[in-house]
């Protein structure tokens, strides 16, 4: 672990000038990018050159803070690595990490992440979450031209064998040398530039994978060996494969996924797979030998798109594999997992994983693209209805599924899923009776959707509350979003003096955190029909929006 400023520019590191290219373009404009390709391919050489020449060239202030995952991260987790790293207190926040790196102009470095690459893509869930309410801004290009990435904003570069999954990812691919020698790596892994134009990088659709010189993304390095499928016979030619006897480990994760309602990638059965004595590898093995003996079942992939009348349907771009475990073999593992005792600490794990992705749904709503977090949370919805409807194992696993209820504001909001959303609410607060700042949000949130669903006394007496919690907890942004919400109450009572007052003081808050809830231009609507309502005669009907029609 070391600060990039610190650390002497890596040998070797001529060439691969498509993939230096497509990294320091990425940088430029997104906060979290991956390097993969197979093991010493050159990927942590590469990022350190790129990171190295964006401190000397580009104005990045504070140069990068690494995090060597195989020989930095100890049994407190890759947070307190990377907290050390950066020379803060080992029991650092991500929150704290994320606003001081933000601040400081570090790029945050994680490097080779395989051994824990369920916590990397957590604590990167975190940071970026973190990072980009810190920063109260989408992340800006930088100088037009030169490539050099901005410099107001948290950035994160990790290299591994395969991305971390997650939603806001861009991945540069590294391919290793052919068999024939061509391309053969060169020193410190970095292979020589070849003599023929290389192609240029290109991104598939919308999807965050990069590939760069001639890299395929379908590799079973990269996403596990598909040729494996068991709906897929194998070619008459070719022996069918004996499966090899399952391990002790092998059953130990098949327990642990069966805590998991629906089917799964490999990132989620890393977080409920992984512990103290199953590293990442360990989990990746056991899914290709638990495919092969037929434990797990491979979940076809969505048809293609079919054309249309424009012409030839635009391509799907890969999606990582999903697994499912049928019911007997799910059984089987339930049985284990409670036999060994183990199944309270993986519904936790589990729990954690689900708040995770809900977060990321949050910050991908907020985004450019909203189908990104709806096709998020409709391909997770088994495993984030599952972490709402358990009941908690104790306070702190309350707190983490009212957290995940908060996350998915705009889903009960906006997605016309009031109700259900105010049942989970109220069932998790009665479990979550601690004062806590995320009760207030969902104290806030609950009373929102009480309004909306014409509930007006529940939301008054929810929304009292939520003030006082968020006072106490001086949770600005919720005061807020409070004062939003009464002006809709007020609205619809045709009270347009107090609408007025509520909804300026909703339009004029800066917020810290923007992702979650409506933000000020849905106040600043508002307040414009407020106040052309009181230029109108007080007798006659409020003419504003309908009611329960949208997050007003």
């Amino acid at each position: 672990m070391s600060a990039g400023a610190e650390i002497p520019p890596p040998p070797g590191s001529t060439g691969r000038a498509a993939e230096r290219g497509a990294l320091r373009g990425l940088l430029a404009r997104t906060p979290l990018v991956t390097v993969t390709g197979p093991a010493n391919v050159g990927k942590s050489t590469l990022a350190r050159a790129v990171l190295e020449e964006a401190a000397r060239h580009d104005g990045r202030p504070g140069g990068f803070v690494r995090v060597g995952c195989r020989e930095d991260v100890t049994g407190d987790g890759v947070t307190a690595a990377l907290s050390r790293a950066a020379g803060l207190p080992h029991d650092t926040t991500p929150q704290a990490l994320a606003a001081y790196c933000a601040r400081h102009g570090l790029t945050v470095l994680l490097d080779d992440c395989d051994p824990v690459a369920g916590a990397c893509a957590w604590l990167v869930r975190q940071l970026l979450r973190a990072g980009a309410g810190h920063r109260g801004s989408a992340f800006r290009p930088g100088t037009a031209g030169t490539g050099a990435p901005a410099a107001d904003g948290l950035r994160i570069v990790a290299t591994a064998r395969q991305p971390l999954g997650v939603g806001v990812e861009r991945v540069v691919g590294l391919r290793g040398p052919r068999p024939d020698g061509a391309g053969a790596a060169g020193p410190q892994g970095i292979a020589p530039e070849p003599q023929a134009i290389a192609p240029e990088p290109y991104v598939i659709a919308s999807e965050p994978y990069v590939i760069a010189s001639e890299m395929h993304l379908i590799t079973p390095e990269l996403y596990g060996a598909a040729a494996h499928r068991p709906h897929v016979p194998a070619a008459a030619s070719a022996p069918h494969p004996s499966p090899a006897p399952l391990t002790a480990t092998d059953r130990q994760v098949w327990a642990r996924l069966s805590v998991l309602p629906g089917d799964f990638d490999s990132w989620l059965a890393g977080c409920v797979g992984i512990s103290s004595d199953v590293s990442a590898q360990d989990v990746e093995a056991a899914l290709e030998r638990l495919l092969r003996a037929s434990v797990l079942v491979r979940v076809p992939d969505a048809p293609a798109p079919a054309p249309t009348a424009d012409g030839p349907a635009v391509p799907r771009p890969p999606a990582p594999p999903r697994y499912r475990l049928p019911d007997a073999a799910r059984a089987v593992g339930l049985a284990r997992v409670r036999a060994t005792g183990e199944e309270a600490l993986t519904l936790r794990a589990f729990r954690m994983a689900c708040a995770a992705l809900a977060a990321e749904a949050q910050v991908a709503w907020q985004g450019p693209d909203r189908r990104t977090a709806v096709q998020l949370v409709e391909t997770e919805r088994h495993h984030l209805w599952a972490a709402l409807a358990r009941p908690p194992l104790d306070a702190a696993d309350a707190r983490t599924a009212l957290d995940t209820a908060v996350s998915l504001w705009f889903r009960w909001a906006v997605c016309g899923r009031r109700r259900e959303g105010r049942a989970h609410l109220g069932r998790l607060l009665r479990h979550c009776g601690e004062d806590t700042a995320v009760r207030a949000r969902a104290l806030w949130l609950a009373g929102w959707l009480a309004a909306q669903d014409h509930a007006h006394r529940t939301a008054e007496s929810l929304l009292g509350r939520a003030a006082h919690a968020a006072a106490r907890h001086a949770d600005a942004d919720t005061l807020a979003r409070v004062a939003h919400a009464r002006g809709v109450l007020a609205l619809r009572r045709a009270d347009t003096g107090t609408a007025v007052a509520w909804l300026r003081r909703a339009a004029e808050h800066t917020y810290q955190d923007l992702w979650y809830g409506p933000g000020p231009a849905y106040s600043r609507v508002l307040l414009a029909i407020a106040l052309a309502a009181q230029k109108e005669t007080r007798s006659g009907p409020l003419p504003g929006p309908r009611c329960g029609h949208g997050p007003i």
